[in-house]
């Protein structure tokens, strides 16, 4: 993500995880898009590294990985994509 923009991919992720509460499984990314976790990582890092999200690990009894949510920061309820070109 340069000056705001995003790739497609990345906007993506950004508006599913916005429109559906700013807080979304790993999980439930990849079934809403039809990626794997290991294709959205990267979309992901750019929202963190822009302060637009974080990743929330929640450990879960008996599983041996813990859950991981996208959340949105502040900064990224209020942000207002550009796709870039």
């Amino acid at each position: 993500m340069k000056d705001g923009k995003m790739t497609a991919k990345e906007l993506e992720v950004f508006n599913y995880v916005k429109t559906n509460g700013g807080r979304v499984s790993i999980e439930e990314l990849v079934e809403a898009t039809g990626r794997t976790s290991r294709s959205i990582g990267p979309n992901i890092n750019a929202l963190a590294a822009n302060g637009l999200a974080v990743r929330e690990k929640i450990e879960v009894e008996d599983a041996d990985k813990p859950l991981v949510y996208v959340v949105l920061t502040e900064a990224g309820k209020a942000f207002t994509p550009v796709l870039a070109e």
